[in-house]
């Protein structure tokens, strides 16, 4: 138990209005919560839960529809699931960081909840509402498009590999096949599962018509291979928040916590250490 009389490690699920929340605690002292990507769990943060757990109270889940998370086919908020966990776990202020689609969640908790919301990191996360205008975008959307409306789960879940976890246009022996071949897996798997996926419901308005609002500090990590819409949406972030700060980690793609973890838990830590709560 902590001081305040809360359990140091516990594991269960919370229900929401049409769901049930698979969530994980660890640790005790300053809050902080992991959001992951659309392509995995709350397993993506493990390494930095690890890290951290010695001296903050890391919180982390599976959004509806992922990992051990379910939802019926209802009307719901990913950002207001997490304030849900927060709130249930007596969380009144917490640092937050996301990857991809987990980026985009905490952006939007940010500014949903922006007195519960100490410090926002997002790692190549996305910015609701916001479509850079590229003037190259080599990255086959139409395929994915296709092969997801079509169900042939085991060539999207290589295709979807080779965009976020090779980097689009590099080797697929780029990064270590252990690596490669367990995300893949996890893809495949949360296809395969073709669990219902529920209505999520977009912050209105949306992110990329507020980021003025957002006083708190903002980190944001993108890799130098990631795809040129990640890259460019990491980009508007930073210069839309007058508070915030990037780095960009070299030789990783958009699974950077995953391919450079020492890394993102070093600047992470650092970034905790300048802005307490």
């Amino acid at each position: 138990m902590d001081q305040r009389g809360r359990p140091t490690s516990a594991a269960g699920f919370l229900a929401v209005d049409g769901g049930n929340l698979y969530f994980e605690v660890a640790g005790e002292g300053e809050a902080l919560v992991f959001i992951h990507g659309w392509l995995g769990s709350l397993r993506m943060w493990d390494y930095q839960a690890q890290a951290f757990a010695g001296s903050y109270r890391v919180v982390r889940c599976d959004m509806r529809g992922f990992g051990r998370s379910t939802t019926e086919h209802v009307e719901f908020a990913y950002w207001a699931d997490v304030a849900a966990l927060l709130d249930h776990l007596g969380v009144d202020r917490v640092h937050v960081v996301g990857q991809s689609f987990g980026g985009s969640i905490a952006l939007d908790l940010a500014l949903a909840r922006p007195a519960c919301v100490a410090t926002l990191t997002s790692v190549a996360g996305g910015v609701s509402g916001y479509h850079p205008d590229l003037k190259e975008d080599n990255v086959p959307r139409g395929d994915l498009d296709r092969l997801w409306d079509e169900k042939r789960w085991v060539e999207l879940a290589e295709l979807e590999t080779q965009i976020w976890v090779d980097g689009w246009g590099q080797p697929t022996t780029r990064v270590g096949r252990t690596l490669r071949d367990s995300i893949k897996g996890d893809v495949l798997s949360t296809y395969q599962a073709e669990n219902e996926e529920g209505l999520p419901q977009a912050l209105e308005p949306r992110a990329a018509d507020r980021l003025g609002e957002l006083t708190v500090p903002v980190l944001v990590m993108i890799g130098t291979l990631d795809e040129a819409r990640s890259r460019a949406t990491a980009a508007h972030l930073v210069a839309s928040v007058s508070d915030s700060r990037s780095v960009e980690v070299a030789g990783v793609a958009h699974m950077i916590q995953l391919e450079a973890p020492e890394r993102v838990s070093e600047v992470l830590r650092g970034f905790f250490q300048d802005h307490p709560l």
